[in-house]
C-alpha cells in the first residue's frame, strides 16, 4: 500500500488513544482523547471521528489501521454503527484502497501480549474477561459487564467484599465482623451499621469504579493476613482461571496453555498467585496494545514486519514522551 503509516487505535472508556508507526519503525503518538464505549459513552462517535481524522492526516498518508474498541462484537446495533463510521471515514470497506480492520479493544491487547501468537489474556481490571486465540480464531469468556458478570474483577472483589461487611454488620456473618470494621476503615466509610451504605450513595451515580477501589482495599487486609480477603481472593483466582480455560478449549488450545495477565487487577500479587496455581506460571506481554495493533495494520498493509520492526515500534513507544490531552 502506498501510505506512509500504519496507524492502531486503543479505545476504551474513559480514554481513547492513538499511534501511527512508519515502515522504518518510526512512530507518532497522538494525544489522547475521551471515551469511545458505544455502550455507555454518549461521545463516542465524536471522539472516534476526531481520532480517525487525525490518523488520516498524517503527512504521506495511512497504508492501513487496526482499531480496538470497547464493546466491539457485542451489541449488533453498535457494531454496525461503529463498522460504518470506520467505513465512512476510511474510504470503503474493511478489504478496500484502505485496509483496516475493527476489534474487540482486548483483542487488540491480545494481539500486543503475544504478538499475534496463540495464547490465553486473562484480564482483570474494573471488570474481566479472557480472550484466547488458537486453531479455532479468538474466542472470549467472560466480559459480561458487572451486573450479569465480571466474576473475577476488581469491581467483583469490591462488590463481594461490602456485600460481606454488610451481612457482617446487621449479624448474617457475624464472623466477619473484624472483617467489616477493617475494610470500613481502609475505604473511608462512616462508622455505624449503614456504613457501607452510606460510603456507596455517596460515590454519585457511578458508583463501580469506587466499588472496584475496594478491592485494593482487600488485598490489603490479606496481605496482613485477614482470612476473609484471602477468600475473596483466591474465590476471585478461581473465576479467572475458569475463565480462561473455557476460553481456550473453545478455541482449540491444549491444557494447559500459555497465559498472561492484563488488568490493573493483577497489581494484587495475592491474585495473581490464585490465578498461576490453577493455570501455572504466567507469562509475560510481548507488546503493547497499540505496539499488537500496529505490527497487524503492517501485516494489512502488506508490509511483512519482522520481530526486528516490531520490537524497534515497541521500543519507540515505550520511549515517546506522554502528549497532552488535546483541549
Amino acid at each position: 500500500m502506498g501510505g506512509a503509516w500504519v496507524a492502531a487505535i486503543d479505545g476504551g472508556g474513559t480514554k481513547t488513544a492513538l499511534a501511527l508507526a512508519s515502515r522504518a519503525g518510526g512512530v507518532r503518538v497522538a494525544a489522547p482523547r475521551g471515551g469511545s464505549n458505544p455502550q455507555d459513552g454518549p461521545g463516542w462517535r465524536a471522539v472516534l471521528e476526531a481520532v480517525l481524522d487525525e490518523a488520516l492526516g498524517a503527512p504521506g498518508g495511512l497504508a492501513a489501521l487496526v482499531a480496538g474498541l470497547p464493546g466491539h462484537g457485542e451489541v449488533a446495533a453498535h457494531e454496525r454503527a461503529v463498522e460504518a463510521l470506520l467505513g465512512d471515514r476510511l474510504g470503503g470497506p474493511p478489504d478496500g484502497p484502505l485496509p483496516w480492520e475493527g476489534i474487540n479493544d482486548v483483542a487488540l491487547a491480545h494481539l500486543g501480549a503475544f504478538g499475534g501468537a496463540e495464547g490465553v489474556l486473562v484480564l482483570s481490571g474494573t471488570g474481566s474477561m479472557a480472550m484466547a486465540r488458537g486453531p479455532l480464531g479468538f474466542v472470549r469468556a467472560g466480559g459480561w459487564g458487572d451486573v450479569l458478570g465480571d466474576e473475577g474483577s476488581a469491581a467483583a472483589i469490591g462488590r463481594e467484599a461490602l456485600t460481606l461487611a454488610a451481612r457482617a454488620l446487621d449479624g448474617r456473618a457475624p464472623e466477619a465482623e473484624g472483617f467489616a470494621q477493617a475494610l470500613c476503615a481502609r475505604i473511608g466509610a462512616p462508622p455505624g451499621p449503614f456504613g457501607p451504605l452510606e460510603w456507596l450513595m455517596a460515590r454519585g451515580d457511578r458508583p463501580r469504579a469506587a466499588v472496584a477501589g475496594a478491592a485494593r482495599a482487600v488485598d490489603a487486609l490479606a496481605a496482613a493476613g485477614d482470612p476473609h480477603a484471602a477468600r475473596l481472593l483466591d474465590r476471585a483466582g478461581a473465576e479467572l482461571a475458569l475463565a480462561a480455560e473455557a476460553a481456550a478449549r473453545r478455541a482449540g488450545l491444549p491444557a494447559p496453555s500459555p497465559w498472561v495477565p492484563a488488568g490493573g487487577a493483577f497489581a494484587s500479587a495475592l491474585l495473581r498467585r490464585a490465578v498461576e496455581d490453577r493455570l501455572g506460571p504466567a507469562g509475560r506481554a510481548r507488546l503493547s496494545a497499540l505496539g499488537g495493533g500496529l505490527l497487524r495494520a503492517a501485516q494489512l498493509a502488506g508490509w511483512q514486519p519482522d520481530t526486528f520492526w516490531a520490537d524497534r515500534v515497541e521500543a519507540a513507544l515505550a520511549a515517546a514522551p506522554a502528549p497532552a490531552h488535546p483541549a
